[in-house]
């Protein structure tokens, strides 16, 4: 029988690397839009390629499908049914997420760069629906993240615990801060705006 879980963990590795490296660019964010150019572009020398891009992509993919296969709904309150709708949340947010990003540069030859994102947080119209949607997205994988530990670190300290979902509270906080325009003004092109309020 085919092992989803297996499959799912190991495949978690692959995506989780890129994941990572792409929240430390949106933190560079916090020092300004410059900082967090210069992160874009060191990341991209490493994935703009087509063939890079079709394999996360594909890890992507594989990691929803093989998370859906694995998927209990009927659990007990506790870190499983955490994990369980926080991954739902989560394959709901990256197929869009991506799918956008795919979208503005490809059919619609946007640059997806930090003013395409902080447009999204400062556009009147889409602020609050992008914020709450991008927030949680990314709250979404580290309570993802921390009941997968929990479940599989049944005696982790609570100490421990508490300062995984602070990081995660934090971490989130800092990036809808950086491109809200909270830490600093901004100067949004108007052509960014334009390209939101034309689909808004």
């Amino acid at each position: 029988m085919f092992n989803w879980e297996v499959l799912h963990r190991v495949n978690s590795a692959l995506l989780g690397v890129f994941i990572a490296a792409h929240l430390g660019v949106h933190l560079l964010a916090v020092h300004s839009p410059e900082a967090h150019a210069l992160g874009l572009a060191w990341m991209r020398r490493y994935y703009s390629d087509w063939r890079i891009e079709a394999v996360l992509i594909a890890s992507l993919l594989i990691q929803i499908v093989s998370g859906w296969a694995e998927l209990r709904l009927t659990v007990k309150p506790g870190w499983r049914l955490v994990r369980n709708l926080s991954g739902l949340y989560l394959a709901v947010f990256m197929l869009t997420h991506v799918g956008s990003v795919f979208h503005a540069r490809h059919v619609d030859q946007v640059p997806t760069d930090f003013y395409w994102v902080a447009g999204a947080f400062t556009v009147d119209i889409l602020r609050n629906y992008a914020m709450a949607f991008y927030g949680l997205g990314v709250f979404s994988l580290f309570a993802h993240m921390i009941a997968v530990a929990a479940l599989a670190w049944p005696g982790m300290p609570w100490r421990l615990n508490l300062a995984l979902w602070a990081v995660s509270a934090s971490v989130t906080a800092a990036i809808l801060l950086a491109f809200s325009g909270t830490l600093y003004a901004l100067a949004i092109p108007e052509t960014v705006r334009a390209y939101y309020e034309a689909y808004w």
